[in-house]
């Protein structure tokens, strides 16, 4: 870190959208909208002088990375009392004050910042104010939902027609996705500041000791599109859950869109509908077989003047975490047409002779097959063929490489800082050795206790058992059925207005998040309790297990 001329860069802002490697063609497309509109447009707002030449997107081994600086910038002109504390996961050893070492703003740059401020808000007030953010959102939705249905429309013409074709209509994909992120970047700010508001105010007029619980529990059963998915999810699997069902070709004809990933190389549930099949069988049957009690503290909500504030901001911060959830569920609605427009290049690929399968087209990125499908069709044709099959098949090598080191160790494969090139090891998780307890960050509140299961990826869900506690790098919003066979849940990545974070609390489960590699300091198997409202984490012994699960059972209860 004393180099001053070496780039920090953090995970922070895609570990938990992007947890194992992202395909090349998906992060092509993605990655220009994203730096657009999500840090370079915020870093203009504040008139940073250098906002069009600062770097702010790699990849590093097949990982997604942002430059550090963006968010010392944005954060150092937030007063202490309303940095979000979810902040933290975006400088190293989350010290907030790592951000007060950001070269810009400076005092004498005040009449810049404000200048910046002031025309950003006067260009789209609308979408800017936390008061109204929410309503633009839900007015646009019916726009977003148009040009997509489109598109997806005219896929079927496109099937013939010229390559140039489906590129326009990759570029309406692509323009939506800008106008998705323009709103989402300030539903994300206003959410984080709503709710820390929240929390603050919970700990000044009800509980100073308590106010992360109370504040919690506040925000818990929002209305959303993830439990529109999965209550839906549970009613077809109390009946059949054959793929040739009548209520699973209704789900999929309405939430086929939804995948594991925003990754376009990962099928969407519509392309893979075995997908939803495993999470059906996951859903039906078995209860909770584990101990453990619900945050158990007792408050009173302000009254009088207080009382109005207090309830005006609680609907608020409700609304703005149901939001977080429904714009995952939209977004992936385009990213699912770009999946199937990209499907129509790998067709010509293959019967090109590029590529052998239509899957190799994800290792491909967005401008090589500009490029390719540009070419004239002249004598250069058969030397294109060669450069771009000889690419893709290097780049597939090299992508299996990092996806065998993210299954062998999730935690090194995705560090969560690098300098330069160089991993930060500063982020090993906090851990007491003889007594084997975690700190992490307390997400949703209450105690329990179970049998632990440790996965990577979705493919492995299928394993979980009633009444385990989940140990995972994230979830995503596609993971959600399997909630209710859970005790409870310790992600490594997120923060309290994650998706892991929302849905526990939905659910009623004790969950922790922010322990770096704390899937490989716990085994399946072991016997762990989970602290959601103090963020601790602790390996129980044999004799803290409850006596129906003693070894002999225990080893029973896994081989079902």
């Amino acid at each position: 870190m004393s180099n001053p001329d070496a780039v920090l860069w953090t995970s922070g802002f895609f570990n938990e959208r992007f947890p194992a490697p992202v395909s090349p063609l998906g992060w092509s497309h993605l990655a220009p909208a994203i730096e657009a509109t999500a840090l370079r447009d915020p870093l203009r707002f504040l008139g940073y002088p250098a906002a069009e030449t600062i770097p702010l997107l790699r990849l590093w081994r097949g990982h997604p990375y942002a430059n550090a600086r963006a968010f010392q910038i944005i954060y150092k002109v937030f007063p202490n009392a309303l940095v979000p504390e979810d902040a933290a996961r975006y400088f190293p050893a989350g010290d907030l004050a790592f951000r007060q070492r950001a070269p810009y703003p400076r005092w004498v740059d005040a009449p810049r910042l404000l200048a910046s401020l002031l025309r950003a808000f006067c260009a789209d007030p609308f979408n800017v104010s936390p008061l109204t953010n929410h309503a633009h959102w839900v007015r646009y939705t019916r726009e977003h939902d148009a040009r997509i249905g489109a598109v997806h429309a005219h896929c079927a013409a496109l099937q013939d027609a010229p390559p140039h074709e489906i590129f326009r209509a990759l570029r309406v994909i692509e323009d939506s996705h800008r106008d998705f992120l323009r709103i989402h970047r300030w539903s994300l700010v206003d959410a984080d500041l709503a709710f820390g508001l929240l929390k603050r105010l919970s700990a000044a007029w009800i509980d100073p000791m308590h106010a992360n619980e109370i504040a919690a529990r506040l925000v818990a059963d929002v209305p959303h599109k993830t439990r529109e998915v999965d209550r839906a999810l549970r009613e077809i699997a109390a009946g059949q859950i054959e793929i040739s069902s009548a209520p699973l070709r209704a789900f999929l004809a309405e939430h086929g869109h939804r995948s594991f990933s925003l990754d376009l190389a990962v099928p969407t549930f519509a392309d893979d509908p075995t997908q939803v099949t495993q999470l059906l069988a996951q859903n039906s049957g078995g209860e909770k077989n584990a101990t453990g009690e619900n945050c158990a503290v007792t408050f009173r909500l302000p009254t009088g003047a207080r009382g109005a504030w207090f309830n005006r901001l609680c609907d608020l911060t409700r609304r703005y975490v149901g939001l977080r959830e429904d714009q995952r569920y939209y977004w992936q609605k385009a990213l699912a047409v770009a999946r199937r427009l990209y499907g129509l290049l790998a067709e010509r690929l293959v019967a090109e002779g590029v590529i052998a399968e239509r899957a190799a087209v994800f290792y491909a990125t967005h401008s090589e097959l500009a490029d390719y499908f540009a070419a004239p069709n002249g004598g250069d044709v058969r030397r294109n063929v060669a450069a771009l099959t000889q690419t893709i098949a290097a780049r597939q090598s090299e992508w299996r490489v990092y996806q065998r080191e993210f299954e062998q160790s999730p935690a090194t494969a995705y560090p969560t800082f690098l300098l330069d090139d160089a991993p930060v090891e500063n982020d090993r998780p906090r851990v007491a050795r003889v007594s084997r307890e975690w700190h992490g960050r307390a997400i949703s509140p209450g105690i329990a206790r179970g049998v632990a299961r440790v996965v990577t990826s979705a493919q492995e869900l299928a394993a979980v058992l009633p009444g385990e506690i989940l140990i995972a790098p994230a979830t995503d919003p596609a993971w959600t059925p399997v909630f209710a066979r859970l005790a409870g849940l310790v992600v490594a990545r997120g923060g309290m207005l994650s998706h892991s974070a929302v849905v526990a609390r939905e659910y009623r489960l004790p969950a922790v998040a922010g322990i770096a590699n704390i899937g490989a300091e716990i085994q399946t198997g072991e016997w762990i309790e989970v602290d959601g409202s103090a963020g601790v984490i602790r390996v129980l012994s044999t004799a803290d297990a409850p006596r129906a699960h003693s070894p002999s059972k225990l080893r029973e209860y896994h081989r079902k």
